[in-house]
């Protein structure tokens, strides 16, 4: 069994969290990930075409993949006593593509996503210059939704991969947004893509792609809310974070003074990771994706970025029934599968809608469908594309 697949991760994870075990004496073995100057020096000596793809994995072997959805957990049985270590997973193999799994645009050619991509600023600029009279005012706030539509793919913790690069190559609409909280490797991929970059006014090149420094636990202040229309994508940020953060505080845990303690340091660590999930849900449009990949499983890593109570609401009856009602739900739909030819696990959260009752959720899901199906379609002015 190795340490490094997904049945060595769920020993790992049992282990530090078991009721026996001194969870202030152990953690999973790891660098300080959620430190800075970790990752500077990381990337100190390392030039531009030097390439690190966590887990090994890039877009071109998801382009199309073979998936097996995982059974949620039951709560019944007690936390950290009785669960078993295996993932549970149904027998059926199926097929998809990640366009489809994002739910994103994937055409035929680079070229003809670019002009698509063009297509969509040339209106968002149109849209944008129309006068603010009373007469605009209605015909603005009915188009608003189709207007702001837009494929941006923002990809978290990107590090020196090469994934952001592959979906411009295999004809994602994009623009792709690249962040980092290391300034050293964004300096580093800014030298490697900068013909992605030119904005010399004789460069033929249509920039769709940026880069930022920036911190996904203190809010993502260099992106506006809802401003990202095709998903958010992490390959390894909050799956290191979580093998970094140590065991989560548990209900019923003792309460001595050095449990406390330990306990609050946890905390603060868990918190972490939920910031970065409210970052990215205020990031998102309604109805977009975030998608992380991990080895962790679903009764561990659900619980670590949604809070304990998150957790088990969102495995309860009473509880989805409750947050269907709920203005405050931030997700509308939690998936998990297990990739069957790579050993890991990918994560998929839906951004919810805010909505008075299921009556007006249903409605408001299915004109946000069919407006951005029917404005995409618009922009390609007939030409097919891929399904989403």
């Amino acid at each position: 069994m190795s340490l490094f697949g997904l049945r060595g991760r769920a020993f790992l994870d049992a282990l530090q969290h078991h009721p026996s075990f001194p969870s202030s004496r152990f953690r999973l073995p790891c660098p300080p990930y959620e430190n800075p100057a970790f990752w500077d020096q990381l990337y100190k000596d390392m030039t531009s075409d030097m390439v690190n793809e966590w887990g090994g994995v890039d877009l071109m072997q998801l382009l199309t993949f073979r998936y097996q959805r995982v059974v949620p957990p039951l709560l019944d049985n007690k936390e950290g006593g009785d669960d078993k270590e295996e993932i549970s997973s149904t027998t059926t193999t199926n097929t998809t593509t990640f366009a489809n799994w994002m739910d994103i645009t994937q055409l035929d050619t680079p070229e003809e996503a670019t002009q698509i991509y063009q297509r969509q600023r040339q209106q968002q600029h149109q849209q944008h210059e129309l006068p603010s009279d009373n007469q605009t005012t209605n015909h603005t706030n009915a188009n608003n939704n189709n207007i702001n539509n837009n494929e941006a793919i923002l990809i978290l913790g990107c590090g020196n991969s090469k994934l952001g690069e592959q979906f411009l190559i295999h004809s994602f609409i994009g623009p792709i947004l690249q962040l980092d909280i290391s300034s050293k490797v964004i300096q580093l991929m800014t030298q490697r893509y900068h013909n992605y970059l030119s904005s010399d006014e004789e460069s033929t090149v249509v920039k769709r792609m940026e880069f930022m420094v920036d911190d996904a636990s203190t809010g993502l202040t260099s992106l506006e809310p809802s401003s990202v229309g095709g998903g958010v994508i992490d390959k390894g940020l909050v799956d290191v974070l979580h093998c970094s953060a140590g065991p989560m505080m548990q209900r019923g845990d003792n309460d001595n003074t050095t449990a406390a303690n330990d306990d609050d340091a946890n905390a603060e660590e868990d918190d972490m990771i939920q910031r970065i999930m409210s970052s990215v849900h205020n990031v998102l449009q309604p109805s977009r994706p975030f998608v992380f990949f991990s080895r962790s499983e679903p009764k561990w890593m659900l619980r670590r970025v949604l809070g304990h109570d998150g957790y088990h609401d969102l495995m309860s009856d009473a509880g989805s029934q409750q947050r269907r009602r709920s203005k405050k739900m931030m997700w509308r739909d939690v998936e998990v599968v297990k990739l069957v030819d790579y050993d890991l696990l990918l994560y998929k959260f839906v951004k919810a809608e805010e909505v008075q009752d299921d009556v007006e959720e249903d409605q408001g899901e299915m004109t946000y469908a069919i407006n951005r199906r029917s404005y995409l379609k618009r922009l390609k002015g007939g030409t097919k594309k891929n399904k989403r």
